[in-house]
């Protein structure tokens, strides 16, 4: 889950603050609804994922595809996301507190969430640099050498940025608060009181936000490329979609808007944040014309055999 600072705080006093608690406001839609809201949406994204990472890693046309590449990663990391930041929001939602109440628990919660929703990002906003780069210096990546530096390497050094910076920022990072089991996302890692890592993972989230945009405004003009354009388009709106709601509200809360000051607005926010990785699926399912064109040739074939079967029962 993203980043969310649980103190009424301002510049010069976040990390003073920090431990200061707060109460939820009641919100209009229980957390029973919003429990079976997202486990409705929770249990097809699954299979579709699965269904899509299958086909995109097996069939082996596809996982040649370079702008691929990064959607298989998009995909692991939405059901590592699914696995672990969904399900122990899901189990808060349904029992009213944490469970198991572990500390370890807590970390990893933690850990997934921030990197999960994060990384995310970094990769819809590589996706879209990535498919500028094809659509208008597709030069930049006709040699195994130019697609090992362009195309793998900024790849593997987002996912190795996410993965160590939140590692240290969850693990190595000291205080004196403990998770709070009472308190959704155990009330918050360390990271969250310390200003200076506060702010420097803001402003790459909306430095990240805007270049996002920038591209997204730059592609929608190429008919030669639509098909490609159409899913990062679909995935980038998607995203930005749920995310610019909650990076504005978490600057306010940086820059000194109380926490709880919008009421159950927050709430919502947070709630629909998970989306991002909910409908990610169908929205790579519903823009891969090649794997719509299988599902219909099984089905196509599925659909003869049900009709020769009988009639080879009849002549035996």
């Amino acid at each position: 889950m993203a980043d969310i600072v649980y103190n009424d705080s301002s510049i010069n006093d976040i990390e003073d603050n920090y431990t200061t608690s707060y109460s939820y406001p009641e919100a209009s839609v229980s957390a029973t609804a919003r429990f079976w809201i997202l486990v409705f949406f929770e249990i097809p994204s699954i299979f579709c994922s699965i269904f899509l990472l299958y086909n995109l890693y097996f069939d082996r046309t596809l996982r040649q595809v370079l702008n691929n590449h990064v959607i298989i990663v998009i995909l692991i990391v939405g059901l590592f996301s699914q696995a672990t930041d969904i399900s122990n929001y899901l189990t808060y939602l349904r029992l009213g507190y944490v469970w198991p109440q572990t500390v370890i628990n807590c970390y990893i919660w933690w850990f997934v969430g921030a990197t999960a929703y994060n990384l995310l990002g970094m990769l819809m906003a590589w996706t879209t640099i990535e498919r500028h780069i094809i659509i208008f210096h597709h030069q930049w990546l006709n040699t195994q050498k130019k697609r090992i530096c362009i195309h793998y390497i900024p790849l593997i050094s987002i996912i190795s940025y996410a993965c160590i910076f939140y590692i240290v920022c969850v693990f190595f990072v000291s205080c004196d608060s403990t998770p709070y089991y009472t308190e959704y996302w155990c009330y918050g890692p360390c990271y969250l009181g310390i200003f200076g890592l506060n702010i420097y993972d803001t402003f790459v989230n909306v430095i990240r936000v805007i270049r996002q945009k920038q591209r997204l405004r730059q592609q929608i003009q190429w008919y030669k490329y639509r098909r490609m354009i159409i899913q990062v388009v679909s995935c980038s709106l998607l995203y930005l979609l749920f995310n610019i709601p909650l990076m504005s509200m978490y600057l306010g809360l940086i820059f000194g808007l109380p926490y709880g000051a919008t009421g159950e607005f927050e709430i919502f926010i947070y709630f629909f944040a998970y989306f991002i990785p909910v409908l990610m699926p169908f929205i790579c399912l519903g823009s891969s014309k090649e794997i719509w064109i299988k599902m219909k040739k099984m089905v196509r074939i599925q659909h003869i055999i049900n009709k020769v079967s009988p009639q080879v029962l009849q002549h035996n």
